[in-house]
């Protein structure tokens, strides 16, 4: 693991949904060998309680959320932000990209491409290329 962990404030989401977000996050930056502390506040009276040097995303899951108590708290602190959007996995590949180096991102962000079925065709009646067919159909 990286020798300092880093802090990164999640706001804006309703609460619950940012601790899924959080959770999978960690579990990335885990995986990853990346140390961070994730702190979601429950209103953004608690921002000044945080570490000034955090990285602060504000998410906005459906880009129709009210965040103006979120975005007049980090102003009046002076805190710089981040805002992400998307929801599941867009927001987690937003957190990833945010968070990390770019080839730390798009290494993670890479998925592997799965073989192409390469039977002689679907409709051959051979019992083989069938199966083959089928397995592969299953594993997609």
């Amino acid at each position: 693991m990286s020798s300092a962990a880093r802090h990164v404030v999640l706001m804006g989401a309703p609460w619950t949904d940012r601790q899924h977000l959080a959770q999978a996050l960690q579990d990335v930056l885990q995986a990853l060998q990346q140390a961070a502390t994730l702190h979601c506040p429950a209103s953004p009276a608690e921002l000044t309680a945080l570490p000034l040097a955090a990285q602060h995303l504000l998410w906005n899951p459906a880009g129709t959320l009210l965040l103006e108590d979120w975005r007049s708290e980090l102003e009046r602190l002076q805190r710089s932000f981040q805002v992400l959007h998307g929801e599941g996995p867009e927001a987690l590949k937003q957190c990833v990209y945010a968070l990390l180096p770019p080839h730390l991102a798009q290494d993670w962000a890479r998925q592997p491409v799965l073989p192409r079925w390469a039977g002689v065709c679907e409709t051959c009646g051979d019992a083989d290329c069938e199966q083959r067919l089928f397995s592969r159909l299953l594993q997609g």
